[in-house]
């Protein structure tokens, strides 16, 4: 036998390395692109850093005077429209009522850090006077540097409205708010041309603007009187169409500077480090293609040589004469198949081995020709069991005279069953052996391919388990496997041989009917599905049950894309779990539209608190038997700008399901307590928890962080918790209300009477109160078993020393009874709706009236 050997040319040889040469010069362009964009993005980033850093200071800066102005406009408003204001200062001035009494005294000073108080008559004379919560003789025109008489002719002209007039003047050379307002009884009263005036003068002192400073981050702050050209510091001119401008400056921490200087020499320094590492690489890979290219030259006649030899030592050899009968078998035929040599002598090879006669006889006349290839064939061992093998022939000639033929026969029977086993597995869940997703997509192509018409549609089900994450927390997973083990099971006993049943990952499967003729016929499908998976499954010595929700969508009708149908399905399957779990639902195109609504009011939620859409309202809450108010309960509102105003119902399941309940549960925690701050120190404000913030670690030091920012004591903030908390974790949820506790805030459990356990979660739980869930609330003067319900809550809690409210109150009727019932607290549309933040405090101001006149006639 002859052996040649394969060589290259000197050409072919050096290709390695030229290509070499080629590919790391690129790369080394390519590394040094990238680092010029990194700089240059690096320097962009932050100088747009220092750019926004300033224009968010500019607004916090207007923030932060709006805010301070508020509070004052708010202040005066209380004090100016006031009847006993009217009547003591109006004409003679009551300096005893005013000052002795501190009506108009020196807790303006300490409580709001007015800087003067004055009372001015219809003329402007100066009738009374506190300044630095001292009484002063002191007139008002000589202190403040400023146009009074327009002031105080725009304050006449608000006056109607309960407006007041806010300005910036001059005070001691210093700028300050001046406020005015006419002192009047009612919004009754017209005569304003008679009335006396009340002017707070808030003069933006050091401490003042210090604290601003730490309040809203403005390092250094400082108000100039006058509007000042641009220079290196921010600013932020306040003018009012009264009074003079005044310039806020500030400094700015400029982080973006910061970061380029602490970063930019860095990045440089690394590219100079890589730079030379490249062309050392460069240099080694060079020379690394250099001794490829010299083994590769080697390799090649390498693996000529094996080549040869791997042909002729083949695990059995034979010979044939050119009848195709053999003459001749190898021992290592025997060893193989286990059959005798001697016994197939003589016989046609065709007896021995299946192959195609023409194939092999024209591959062997082809020799070593390039491309030709060994011929497939199969036979059987001794054992009577197919075996796979490939043929290999030669033509032997002798003077061009065909004397027979020689080859070798390879057994490639275990790579066949191995290929098998691979091509099953890439197609077929490892868990289930159902088919998976690559398997599925394959199918649904085929099926949608193939001539399929609206009399043979193909439905596709999207199925998902329910209650399964239970059992695996439970039981383990090993339990859910077994769990997921008996559904495949019952999909496939439940479904045609010409279906598909798949499984997606986790407890997701989808089912492939092609039977199903209507529509009527796949839904009963899905309820045949349903109620098998519903039958009980073992699980050692425990038995357990899962549900199954199912979405459907059918082809040609919904669509004729694989993916479309699958996600199709997926959007029917989560309106099936949406609707009630263990059913089925069909796919409608309004389902897709639904689910784009969701996704884009989703995308607007996360704006609507940067954006400042979302408002607290707050609903009154009495105490029962004096209908005195004894707090609110704060509610979030969304004014969306498209929309309109929309109720937590639209978007807090949302908040939920997305993590934005955290952020927006902070702000109206926020924004709770501030507003409570302004009222009287015995009113307390209520919040809403919701469930998914006891899934966290972090409530805790939110609610503190809040206390400590705020400044409201904490037992006037109360938190109301729904039972779904402690049934998610008890353990968890006992351990977090406790640490609430200790921070000194009121617990309540909110909807009481609507759960399964509330009674044992009263006896360990530390809760302050229960609101009895309006459900019983609105029969209690029709149903005698809703007044016993409702009595026998109010004893337990009694029993247990917790304070007792009934919301959702709606008639004097319903008042009358729970008031016999001895309730603590109501709270309901009856005795008030949800309102804004200002409206709430005039009803707190009309009640602490009437309180006044009431102890006055007694």
């Amino acid at each position: 036998m002859t052996i040649t050997i394969a060589t290259s040319t000197p050409n072919e040889a050096a290709g390695y390395t030229a290509m070499t040469r080629r590919a790391s010069l690129g790369f080394i362009y390519v590394v040094a692109a990238l680092f010029v964009t990194v700089a240059l993005a690096l320097v962009y980033l932050c100088i747009a850093l220092d750019e926004q850093q300033v224009q968010h200071s500019e607004t916090d800066a207007a923030l932060a005077m709006e805010s301070r102005q508020d509070k004052i406009g708010t202040a005066l408003a209380d004090y100016a429209f006031w009847n006993d204001a009217h009547k003591h200062m109006s004409g003679e001035v009551d300096a005893a009522w005013a000052f002795d009494g501190d009506n108009i005294g020196p807790s303006l000073f300490s409580t709001y850090g007015l800087d003067g108080v004055f009372v001015l008559g219809p003329d402007a004379s100066t009738r009374y006077a506190i300044v630095n919560g001292e009484l002063s003789d002191l007139d008002a025109s000589n202190w403040i540097a400023g146009d009074l008489s327009a002031l105080l002719a725009s304050a006449r002209s608000k006056s109607a409205q309960d407006g007041v007039t806010q300005v910036y003047f001059s005070v001691t050379d210093m700028p300050a708010v001046v406020s005015a307002a006419v002192i009047r009884p009612d919004s009754s009263y017209d005569d304003f041309e008679n009335l006396s005036y009340l002017v707070y003068v808030d003069v933006l002192t050091h401490p003042k603007l210090k604290a601003i400073d730490e309040a809203f981050d403005l390092t250094g702050l400082t108000a100039t009187i006058g509007a000042l050209p641009d220079g290196p510091r921010p600013r932020r001119i306040l003018q009012e169409d009264l009074g003079v401008a005044i310039t806020l400056q500030w400094q700015s921490e400029a982080l973006g500077r910061s970061v380029l200087q602490k970063f930019l020499p860095m990045l440089l320094l690394l590219a100079t480090l890589v730079a030379l590492l490249m062309f050392w690489l460069r240099r080694r890979v060079i020379h690394a293609a250099d001794m490829i290219d010299a083994a590769q030259q080697a390799l090649r006649v390498s693996e000529q040589r094996f080549k040869n030899i791997s042909e002729a030592s083949s695990d059995w050899i034979w010979e044939t004469d050119s009848q195709q009968r053999l003459t001749f078998l190898s021992e290592r035929f025997t060893q193989v198949t286990g059959l005798p040599c001697h016994a197939w002598i003589g016989r046609p090879l065709t007896d021995l081995l299946t192959y195609d006669k023409q194939l092999m006889a024209a591959s062997a006349e082809a020799g070593n020709a390039a491309g030709r290839k060994p011929i497939p064939c199969e036979m059987r061992d001794d054992n009577q069991s197919l075996r796979y093998c490939q043929l290999s022939a030669r033509a032997v000639r002798v003077t061009d005279l065909l004397r027979g033929y020689q080859g070798t026969v390879c057994d490639i029977t275990e790579e066949i069953e191995a290929k098998a086993r691979i091509e099953h597995i890439s197609q077929h869940d490892a868990l289930t052996g159902l088919a998976n997703r690559h398997r599925l997509n394959h199918f649904l192509n085929t099926c949608l391919s193939d001539g399929m018409s609206g009399e043979s549609p193909v439905f596709v089900l999207a199925l998902d388990l329910d209650r399964f994450k239970p059992i695996n927390d439970t039981f383990g997973h090993a339990a859910g496997d077994l769990v997921l083990r008996e559904v495949a099971s019952v999909l496939t006993s439940g479904t045609r041989e010409t279906d598909l049943v798949a499984r997606l990952g986790g407890d997701e499967f989808i089912v492939v009917a092609t039977d199903c003729r209507t529509q009527e016929q796949a839904e009963r499908l899905c309820l045949r599905l349903i109620e098998q998976i519903n039958q009980p499954i073992r699980i050692g010595a425990n038995e357990v049950s899962v549900g199954a929700s199912i979405g459907i969508v059918s082809a040609p009708y919904d669509g004729l894309i694989a993916e479309d149908l699958l996600r199709y399905a997926d959007i029917a399957l989560y309106e099936a779990k949406s609707s009630g779990r263990n059913l089925c639902r069909f796919y409608e195109p309004a389902m897709n539209e639904r689910i784009m609504e969701r996704r884009q009011l989703e995308m607007d939620m996360r704006q609507a608190l940067r954006r400042h859409e979302f408002r607290l309202d707050f609903q009154p809450r009495y105490d029962a038997p004096s209908q005195t108010i004894v707090g609110a309960e704060a509610l979030v509102r969304w004014q969306h700008p498209i929309r309109g105003l929309l109720s937590p119902a639209c978007f807090i399941p949302l908040a939920e399901e997305t993590g934005l309940i955290v952020e927006l549960s902070d702000w109206v925690l926020r924004e709770a307590c501030l507003n409570a701050l302004s009222w009287d120190d015995e009113l307390m404000v209520s919040v809403n928890l919701s469930p998914v913030e006891f899934q966290r670690s972090d409530l805790v030091d939110r609610v503190a962080k809040v206390l400590e920012g705020t400044g409201i004591a904490p037992h006037r903030l109360e938190l109301e918790i729904t039972e779904s908390v402690m049934l998610e974790d008890a353990a968890s949820a006992l351990t977090t209300m406790n640490q609430l506790k200790a921070l000194g805030v009121r617990l309540s459990m909110d909807d009481f009477g609507t759960g399964y356990s509330s009674l044992s979660y009263l006896r360990s739980y530390p809760f302050d109160g229960i609101k009895i869930d309006r459900s019983f609330i609105s029969e209690l003067d029709q149903s005698q078993s809703s007044e016993a319900i409702v009595h026998a809550i109010v004893s337990m809690g009694h029993a247990l020393s917790l304070t007792v409210t009934a919301e959702g109150i709606e008639t004097v009727a319903q008042l009358g009874k729970l008031t016999e019932l001895s309730c603590d607290q109501a709270q309901g549309f009856y005795l008030g709706r949800p309102m804004s933040p200002l409206l709430f405090q005039q009803v707190l101001a009309d009640a602490q009236m009437a309180s006044v006149d009431a102890a006055g006639v007694r």
